[in-house]
C-alpha cells in the first residue's frame, strides 16, 4: 500500500465530540452495516463504526484526502472475556494512536492492531465517505463525490 504519511495526531478537533453526521441516524451504510457513529480528527481524518448481526464492532479510520481507509473488526460482544480483540481495546488502540501527537501512517496503525490479533483490512475508496463529505468537505480530490445509499 501506500507508504503517503497519513498525519494522525492531536485528537478530535475543537475538543468536544460532535454530533454525528447525518449519515450515523438515516440509514447510510459501509459495506451493508448501518454507520452507527462517528468523529472527526485532525489532517482530514475521520472515523466511524458499523455492527454485524453478530455483534461484532467494525471501526473504520479513513483518510478523506486519500480515501486510504483501515477496517478493524472486533470478537462479537456475547463473549465474556475481555481481550485485545474487544471493541473497547480497539477503539483504545487507534484513539490512543490519534491522540498521541505522533504522526503514523495507516499501515502503522494497522500493524498496531494486528500485533494485539486484531483483524485489520485496508482499502482505497474511488467514492467519498458522508463522514468525510459531513466533516472535510473540501478535501475530495478526484474521488466520486458523497451519494446517499452509494455502494
Amino acid at each position: 500500500m501506500s507508504s503517503a504519511l497519513v498525519a494522525l495526531c492531536a485528537g478530535e478537533a475543537f475538543g468536544l465530540t460532535p454530533l454525528p453526521p447525518p449519515c450515523a441516524y438515516s440509514g447510510d451504510k459501509v459495506e451493508g452495516r448501518e454507520i452507527t457513529s462517528a468523529s472527526k480528527w485532525d489532517n482530514g481524518v475521520v472515523t466511524y463504526t458499523t455492527y454485524d448481526q453478530a455483534e461484532r464492532e467494525y471501526l473504520y479510520l479513513e483518510h478523506c484526502p486519500s480515501g486510504k481507509i483501515l477496517r478493524s473488526k472486533s470478537q462479537p460482544y456475547s463473549l465474556t472475556s475481555k481481550g485485545p480483540r474487544d471493541a473497547g481495546e480497539i477503539s483504545a488502540t487507534v484513539y490512543d494512536a490519534l491522540n498521541s501527537g505522533t504522526s503514523y501512517t495507516i499501515g502503522d496503525v494497522q500493524m498496531l492492531l494486528r500485533n494485539q490479533g486484531v483483524r485489520t483490512k485496508r482499502f482505497t475508496s474511488k467514492a467519498e465517505s458522508c463522514v468525510c463529505q459531513t466533516h472535510y468537505p473540501v478535501l475530495r480530490g478526484s474521488k466520486t463525490p458523497y451519494k446517499k445509499d452509494a455502494k
